[in-house]
Parts: structure tokens; C-alpha cells; sequence
């Protein structure tokens, strides 16, 4: 069992109370609906034009819309009524799915089905190979297995602890899978489970073991990293400063042949050196490149502003150098919500929001991607990115992207 080492925390005699999101989501792999974002019409534009997806200007109107927009971002039809929280690719052929409707979708490079449904409401999905597929719901985990990814059986596990929301699953192989999920209550509650494919109690066959500092005292709601730098979560504490509670964003960090989980020192606003109201306060999601080398978190600070931490290795995932950022929007009700955040390195990073908000990272700057195939911009919500190293994907309402650079036009 871990141990886990929070000195810096001061948690001892503190008040807890009421992640995957303040309807911050927490995205790696899912991201459950936001409610600290009023409903309505598309936003203003809070960083010099971008109010979510650009369309293609270019276009007729009345010509047919292509496959591909401009930046090589693929639609692909989606089933009907299916809000998709999660996605996976296997690196072999077949892309995974997960909806809020309860479906398990599979595509087998030509089109989206229906795979296995009535499940309860799905918030993430992550695989060792095409024939291990872990899924996360509302108090379960289904595990897919089969000959073939198109013959996968998924089957409920009995999990330890009290039943919350699996809202993220990673692994380094089938014997060593992570999953991560949280309440936001009183007290807050949160716990990491891990799997390593050992029999249970009286050989009931491989269960899942709860690590032991999954207590009332984090909202747990990430879990990522890289066989190279070892596991990472992350989640929400809440702590008495003065006569304040406030809340903060917290990253654990268990190394490779370590034991112990041990507290990310995690830079803040540089606007506010000496304030609590540089730290993040909402964590809408976290997750680790395809290379390993760079960590990423996406939140809010207590003064509202969308930001984003990043901790980039040059020594092979040993140490990260972490800096702040911010994701390009002024916060406060204008701002659509920010969902998911994923990256390919240090210098190819996706961010994905409400009213078809895709931003991509390019080493020094974010900058709102072309999506549309058509004279119209995409308005509806994405909430979860993933796939197999390069091989990219991005899900919300009704839609799933598929990004193929060689679509890419000049």
C-alpha cells in the first residue's frame, strides 16, 4: 500500500467541505457536465476573435461539406443522442468510446457503432491493447475482454470503498492499471485504485486495491503519467487560511520504485506572488504527453482566470521544471468552459471547451483550431480528448474529430 506524504498540506484540524469539476472536471479521460457556466448563446470573444471554432471562410455556402477542415480535423458521424465523455484509441485499428447516455461506441476506421449499452451514465475509457479495455462509470468499472476488439465482453468489477464516479483510468500495461474518482460533499471525498491482476481475497480472482491515502480529505479526480516518471494524480484539498477556507489544486507524484505519493510543488500567478489567489483553485483536468516528458494540468485561479501548469522533463521523466500559464481567456462569466487538456509534447498540446472550442498549443502560444467543414463554426461541446500516441482524437455532443495531418491544407 502507498503512502502518501502531504506535510505541506497542514490538513490536520482542518474543516473540509463541500472533481471532476466545482463542475471542474476531473480529464484525462472524462468530463462530466459543467455548472459554473451560465447556459445561452455563443460567448464574446475573450482573446482577440476566438469565440470557439473558426470556419472555414473560404467555403461556398451551398457547396458540400468536405471530410476534412483545413487544419486536418476529421468529422466522423456519431450514432444518434450520444454525449461522448471519454475516447481511447488502441493503436490497431478500432477507436473506443464512452457516453454520458451509458454507451460503450467502437469505430473501426470507417464508421461509429453502438458496441454495448445501458451501463449507467460512462465518464472514461483507457486500454492496455485492443483486447484490454478498462471503462469508468458511476461507482463501477467495466473491463472489456475478448479475441478480437469487435468480440469484447465488458463485465462490472467489485471495487473497495464507497461508490463514486470513476472519472479517470491509465495504466503502464494489463497488470498495472490506475483509476481515479471523487465527490464533491462534505467532507470531500476522493480515492485511487489500482489494479496489478493479483487474485482477491479467498481467490476470487484479480479485484482492485484501494490506496491508502484515498481518505475524506482529497477530491481526488486524475490519475496519468509514464513508465519513465512514474504516476501522477491529481485533485482538489481544501484548507483553513486565517479565518478562510479556501481551496487549492494539488498533484501527487509516486516515482519510479517509490512507495510514496508526494506533493507537487506547483508554481502559481506570477501577479500574485505573496496571494492564495495565485494558486489554481478548480482543476478541470490533467494528464501526462504521449512522449512522457511534460505534465499538464488546466484549472481556474481564486481570481477566475483560465490557466494552465506545466512540468517538462530533460532528463527522461526523473525531474520536471514547472511554469505557469495562461490558457488565453480574461475568466469570469464570458469565457466558455474549459474541458479537457491533452498533449502530443512539450510543443503539440490540445485544450478542448464548450461551444467548439479546440486550441492548440504550438510551443509558445495557444491558438483556436479551424474545425468546421463548413462556412458555419462548430458550437457544439467537446469535453474529452485521447487516442494512441499521435493518433488524436476529439469527442463531445453529437461529435467526434479525428485529427489526420496529412489532411492538412496549406
Amino acid at each position: 500500500m502507498s503512502r502518501l506524504a502531504l506535510s505541506t498540506l497542514g490538513l490536520a484540524g482542518v474543516v473540509l467541505v463541500a472533481f471532476v469539476a466545482c463542475a471542474d472536471t476531473e480529464p484525462g479521460d472524462a468530463a462530466p457536465p459543467r455548472d459554473d457556466v451560465d447556459g445561452g448563446g455563443l460567448p464574446p470573444s475573450s482573446d482577440g476573435g476566438d469565440a470557439g471554432d473558426a470556419s472555414d471562410d473560404d467555403d461556398d455556402v451551398d457547396a458540400a461539406p468536405r471530410e476534412c477542415s483545413k487544419e486536418g480535423f476529421c468529422h466522423t458521424k456519431v450514432p444518434p443522442k450520444q454525449t461522448l465523455r471519454g475516447v481511447w484509441s488502441d493503436g490497431a485499428g478500432a477507436t473506443w468510446a464512452v457516453s454520458a447516455e451509458g454507451a460503450i461506441l467502437r469505430y473501426d476506421g470507417k464508421s461509429w457503432s453502438v458496441h454495448t449499452t445501458e451501463l449507467g451514465e460512462l465518464f472514461s475509457i483507457w486500454g492496455s491493447g485492443p483486447t484490454d479495455v478498462w471503462v469508468g462509470g458511476d461507482g463501477v468499472l467495466f473491463h472489456g475482454q475478448g479475441e478480437t476488439a469487435a468480440t469484447l465482453t465488458f463485465t462490472s468489477m467489485k471495487l473497495p470503498g464507497p461508490p463514486t464516479p470513476m472519472t479517470s483510468i491509465w495504466g503502464t500495461g494489463a497488470d498495472d492499471v490506475w483509476a481515479a474518482g471523487g465527490v464533491n460533499g462534505f467532507p470531500l471525498l476522493g480515492r485511487l485504485l489500482h489494479f496489478t491482476g493479483a487474485p482477491g481475497k479467498d481467490d476470487a480472482g484479480p479485484e482492485w486495491s484501494l490506496e491508502d491515502f484515498s481518505r475524506d480529505s482529497i477530491w481526488l479526480t486524475r490519475v496519468f503519467g509514464s513508465k519513465a516518471s512514474g504516476v501522477w494524480a491529481a485533485g482538489v484539498v481544501q484548507e483553513r487560511v486565517g479565518w478562510f477556507l479556501r481551496r487549492r489544486v494539488v498533484v501527487l507524484r509516486r516515482s519510479v520504485g517509490s512507495a510514496d505519493f508526494v506533493e507537487v510543488d506547483l508554481p502559481r500567478d506570477p501577479a500574485f506572488p505573496d496571494e492564495t489567489t495565485g494558486n489554481l483553485e478548480r482543476l478541470f483536468d490533467a494528464s501526462a504527453s504521449a512522449d512522457g516528458l511534460s505534465m499538464w494540468v488546466l484549472g481556474k485561479t481564486e481570481g477566475s482566470l483560465p490557466a494552465y501548469l506545466k512540468g517538462t522533463s530533460s532528463d527522461g521523466g526523473q525531474t520536471f521544471s514547472w511554469t505557469f500559464g495562461a490558457t488565453g481567456g480574461s475568466g469570469g462569466g464570458g469565457d466558455p468552459a474549459l474541458n479537457a487538456i491533452g498533449a502530443v509534447s512539450a510543443n503539440e498540446a490540445y485544450i478542448v471547451g464548450d461551444y467548439g472550442r479546440l486550441r492548440r498549443w504550438n510551443g509558445q502560444s495557444w491558438k483556436q483550431s479551424v474545425v468546421s467543414i463548413t462556412k458555419y463554426p462548430l458550437t457544439t461541446p467537446l469535453y474529452a480528448l485521447g487516442g494512441h500516441g499521435s493518433d488524436l482524437w476529439f469527442v463531445g455532443e453529437g461529435v467526434a474529430l479525428h485529427r489526420d495531418p496529412s489532411k492538412v491544407q496549406p
